[in-house]
């Protein structure tokens, strides 16, 4: 049903009888927003075009330039210095491969363990170190360890391990990376295993070719004859190897969490300022002084011309786009003005205040805009679902033509949507006060949400915050002012005009009650119905009611020609039955030529105009059909002229003016009695597609007739019957 509904929409009746005016408008509106953007974002582009556009370095500036507004911009050059340094400051990072370490001290105790075991029997000594010198070739002499005290041998061996693990633990660097070397002359060592740091000097690490310092320098504690320092370097450079080495990996790291914390250096520069000076020479940074100007006030280009005319394009697509996606609210493109009227004045306001509203302190002038003022009036002129489609659109128009204003996008939407929460449900005017107020406390905590953001000192967080809450109030007293005048001119169906036209003490009501009676007594019971239903479906109850109550009042002037005005004799009778169809039909034609004497809203009118949809004058239709033969009567000829209901409201009143005269002839009804004929009356105008244009689905449709039935079960209800005079006696 969903997708008929949707196929439906876009042959809008009312669309289609209006095809060339809305087309009109559309362009029109569409016109008025390009040229809008255009004026308001590239007059200065395109009208004040300054002489200073074409400088370059090496120039001479011929006029001076005074800024007219304050600028702040990032000097380049200084913040590519300041990043440079920040480089060269970062160490350089050597890991030491602990198992590395581990490999070697374990191969080295090995050696030691077979040394320290060799049987004290001089012919197996001599075999076992003679052994040892093959299976260790690069360490020579050692069968003259025999001729040296056990006691001094042990004390070379333990100092050799001194040494490797010494070295070892320090990390022994392969070479040092003279590309990353940086400008301190210190290093980071990291161990691999346990992750211990450490900084030192490059100077002082120990690398593969000076490993022999460090080696002495150690030895000499000991106080070994040069004969065993030898031999000891020669067994230290024997197991030794590098065990540190450059890790780029960690080193490009820091640079990376260095880089996270950089900011650029920023140029700020006061309103009033001097930019160029007379007959100076352009240098480098007063290009990008002067770059930073222009980028601030924008260039002029043919993509600055075109953009506004595709973004716009695109955004009235996207509009499309979800008044077709979003049920109920198909009459925005049916009668777009007001829609395209506060779009505009919400446009135009929100880039006057950005344009020359100087906020002091620093305060977004997102806080200004009245978002909240324009979307409380739509949602009382129109309805909920249109002013949530409304704040969606108007954010991307906003962001757009703000320059990409994230600030403002966000606060044209969440504002936009909580006016219509805080107005929902507002009976009497003085609800738009209370309204403003909780409005207010919604873009208070917006604005802190905002502030919170910004390097803003609590003060003038505090100030913004108060300018948002004094925003929002002044939008509901706004609101209060302009609604009326807003009623008179476009005659909307408001709540607060809604409850005046419900009053049954109006003239025309009363003119019914005098003249016909029976469609008054009728028009009250489907007002009832009506309203039942509609508010059980989340539909507008009280426009329904009013609906319902000035949906018969073409019948006013002509009452007898209509049975429930009728007593014994029927007009009908002495006519034809195409005459007779004539003045069932005209009813409606004249009804709508009432109300729109009476200045009755657009949307009771369509109720009015809707009412019969296209349904056949069923009786008449087969009385002509027996006199003149299914084949010669056009079913066109009785039926009502139309338009089909468009919305639920509508569809309802039309629903409840079939239930509630149909059921005035039931014998004694039951509650079942009234389910099961009022759900076939209903199934006959949903299988006729009178519903096909309405929006309504088949579970809103079991919730109106069950509706209905509590009414009716209500009117009909059993009373007792109480025995005249004569049986009491």
């Amino acid at each position: 049903m969903n997708r008929n509904i949707r196929v439906n929409f876009l042959e809008h009746p009312l669309l289609k009888d209006n095809k060339t005016v809305n087309r009109r408008r559309l362009i029109l509106f569409y016109s008025l927003f390009v040229v809008t953007i255009l004026l308001l974002t590239q007059f200065d582009k395109i009208f004040l075009r300054e002489t200073f556009y074409g400088y370059k370095v090496g120039d001479v500036v011929e006029e001076e330039v005074l800024l007219s507004k304050s600028l702040t911009f990032i000097n380049q050059e200084a913040s590519e210095k300041k990043m440079k340094l920040a480089m060269e400051l970062i160490l350089p990072v050597y890991v030491v491969k602990d198992d590395i370490s581990l490999r070697i001290l374990s191969s080295y105790d090995e050696f030691y363990s077979k040394l320290t075991k060799i049987d004290e029997d001089e012919g197996n000594y001599r075999a076992i170190l003679e052994s040892m010198e093959s299976h260790y070739p690069g360490i020579q002499y050692l069968n003259h360890l025999q001729n040296i005290d056990p006691v001094r041998v042990n004390l070379m061996l333990n100092g050799a391990r001194a040494v490797i693990e010494e070295i070892l633990t320090g990390g022994l660097i392969s070479h040092l990376n003279e590309s990353r070397s940086g400008a301190t002359g210190l290093i980071d060592i990291v161990h691999s295993d346990s992750g211990e740091k450490s900084t030192q000097m490059v100077e002082n690490s120990i690398l593969i070719d000076n490993w022999q310092e460090k080696a002495r320098s150690r030895l000499d504690k000991f106080e070994f004859s040069s004969g065993e320092a030898k031999f000891i370097e020669m067994i230290v450079y024997y197991f030794l190897e590098p065990n540190c080495f450059f890790s780029a990996d960690l080193t490009d790291l820091k640079q990376q969490e260095v880089m996270k914390t950089m900011t650029p250096v920023w140029i700020h520069l006061d309103s009033g300022d001097k930019l160029l000076s007379k007959d100076t020479v352009m240098t480098a940074f007063e290009m990008e002084k002067l770059n930073a100007y222009l980028d601030l006030k924008g260039r002029f280009s043919l993509q600055n011309l075109v953009a506004p005319f595709f973004y716009t394009f695109l955004v009235f697509v996207f509009l499309l786009v979800l008044l077709i996606a979003f049920p109920g609210t198909a009459g925005l493109l049916v009668n777009p003005n007001l829609l395209f009227s506060l779009s505009w004045f919400h446009l135009v306001s929100t880039l006057l205040i950005f344009r020359f509203l100087s906020v002091p302190g620093g305060v977004p002038a997102v806080l200004f805009m009245p978002t909240g003022l324009v979307c409380i009036l739509l949602s009382l002129l129109r309805n909920r679902r249109e002013t949530i489609v409304f704040a969606m659109v108007q954010s991307v128009f906003v962001f757009f033509v703000l320059n990409f204003n994230s600030q403002a996008m966000y606060m044209t939407l969440f504002s936009g949507l909580a006016s219509c929460l805080v107005i929902e449900g507002a009976e009497k005017r003085i609800d738009l006060i209370k309204g403003g107020v909780f409005l207010a406390l919604s873009q208070m905590a917006l604005a802190m949400l905002m502030m919170m953001v910004l390097p803003l000192s609590l003060k003038v967080m505090l100030f913004a915050v108060v300018l948002a809450g004094i925003n929002g109030i002044l939008s509901g007293f706004l609101s209060l002012t302009i609604l009326p005048l807003f009623e008179h001119i476009l005659n909307p169906c408001t709540t607060f005009r809604l409850q005046e036209l419900s009053d049954l003490n109006a003239p025309i009501i009363k003119r019914m009650l005098a003249l016909a009676p029976g469609t008054y007594s009728h028009s009250v019971n489907v007002a009832n119905m009506a309203e039942t239903g509609c508010r059980n479906i989340g539909a507008n109850a009280l426009l329904a009611r009013v609906g319902a109550y000035y949906h018969d009042i073409g019948k006013i002037d002509q009452a007898k020609y209509f049975s429930e005005n009728q007593k014994e004799y029927n007009k009908h009778d002495d006519m034809k039955t195409t005459l007779s169809v004539a003045v069932i039909k005209s009813h409606v034609k004249i009804g709508i030529e009432m109300a729109r004497n009476l200045n009755l809203p657009e949307g009771v009118i369509d109720i009015i105009a809707q009412h019969h949809g296209t349904s056949v004058i069923e009786y008449f239709y087969q009385q002509a059909v027996k006199e003149k033969g299914v084949e010669n009567v056009p079913l066109e000829a009785y039926s009502h002229s139309g338009p089909r209901p468009q919305s639920k409201e509508a569809a309802v009143v039309m629903l409840a003016d079939m239930a509630e005269a149909a059921t005035r002839s039931m014998q004694k009804p039951t509650v079942n009695k009234l389910e099961k004929y009022l759900w076939d009356l209903i199934m006959v105008r949903f299988k006729d597609g009178e519903l096909n244009e309405c929006g309504m689905t088949l579970q809103e449709l079991e919730t109106v007739k069950s509706s209905f039935v509590h009414v009716l079960t209500g009117h009909y209800h059993t009373r007792i019957e109480y025995p005249d005079r004569e049986e009491r006696k």
